[in-house]
């Protein structure tokens, strides 16, 4: 015994017999249904479109017949669409100025006229990357939208990992597989101190000074700090520190202050040393000599144009510090 299908469900098959009609209906007799409308008959469309009117004619006929509705009136020496007819001619016209702006939006995209990249930065890297090619960029991009994350070294790899940003860069870490990792030439790890400081006076500062000092730590967060405690422990130097800060800004003001030590790279010091608040002197151990930086992004990951024409940038002007 056939079983009758629930209301729902033929309301259900009904809509999708609908979709299904209006896919295969294709642009052109309803291209032909809005040349009507606008010139006021077949010939008329025919000729605007420089088809036979014939093909034309047959091509809503098939239309009305497909849907069992009329389309087209005479009404005196015009034709008319009927009301259902403008329904249609009003679905096409909106299909097309949908097209028209996806267009115009995938070419301000492909333009660099629109778009967003987004940055994970480690903290002590924000003035280096504004100053270099986050300037540039803005200049000859002043429509990209580009948002700056920023925190220690295992944050933005967090960020990059889990695509809340485009690129990201930091301290060196060690090599992840879900990482495509572009890394720097080496910067030395530098004690950074006030002018009046003895350190300020030295081309190199041995790790075995730093024990008489007060040492302005980062939390283990940042990846500078694992650096320092590798010189101290491969020296066999055991040290308090007298401050334990989370940014580098803070560590600078205490050191430009007289406070303490901090250690960074001059780079990551560079405002405070360009306004003479600030020392940046090479510690002398190999360790301190390797302190690098890298750019990132997540192995997969494919960049929007705006953000391909970023990490290129970036990669330039960081490769000519």
């Amino acid at each position: 015994m056939r079983q009758t299908a629930h209301p729902l469900e033929r309301d259900s098959e009904t809509n999708m017999n609908n979709e299904s009609w209006m896919d295969d209906i294709g642009e052109r007799p309803l291209k032909y249904l809005a040349e009507i409308a606008a010139t006021g008959g077949v010939r008329m469309a025919a000729e605007a479109l420089s088809v036979n009117p014939s093909v034309v004619s047959r091509q809503i006929a098939a239309l009305e017949r497909r849907l069992r509705f009329p389309l087209i009136e005479r009404r005196g020496r015009n034709v008319i669409v009927t009301e259902i007819g403008q329904v249609l001619i009003d679905y096409y016209r909106d299909g097309q100025r949908r097209q028209r702006d996806l267009s115009a939006r995938l070419e301000e995209y492909r333009h660099l006229k629109r778009g967003r990249v987004a940055i994970g930065v480690g903290e002590g890297f924000i003035g280096r990357l504004i100053a270099q090619a986050l300037q540039r960029f803005s200049m000859s991009y002043p429509d990209i939208l580009v948002e700056i994350r920023s925190g220690p070294t295992p944050a933005v790899l967090s960020l990059v990992r889990d695509d809340v940003v485009d690129i990201g860069l930091c301290a060196r870490s060690d090599d992840d597989p879900a990482m495509r990792i572009h890394p720097f030439a080496a910067k030395a790890l530098c004690a950074v101190v006030a002018p009046t400081h003895r350190f300020a006076k030295m081309e190199r500062v041995p790790p075995s000074e730093l024990v008489h000092e007060r040492l302005i730590f980062m939390t283990e967060a940042h990846g500078v700090q694992h650096f320092v405690h590798s010189v101290l422990d491969t020296a066999r130097l055991n040290v308090t520190p007298a401050y334990r800060v989370d940014l580098f800004n803070t560590a600078q003001t205490l050191a430009a202050a007289g406070l303490g030590v901090a250690f960074m790279s001059a780079i990551t010091a560079r405002r405070g040393i360009e306004l003479g608040e600030l020392v940046a002197v090479p510690i002398d151990h190999p360790i301190a000599a390797g302190f690098s930086s890298q750019m990132m992004t997540r192995v997969g990951r494919r960049l929007s144009p705006a953000a391909d024409h970023l990490w290129k940038q970036l990669a330039q002007s960081l490769a000519n510090r």
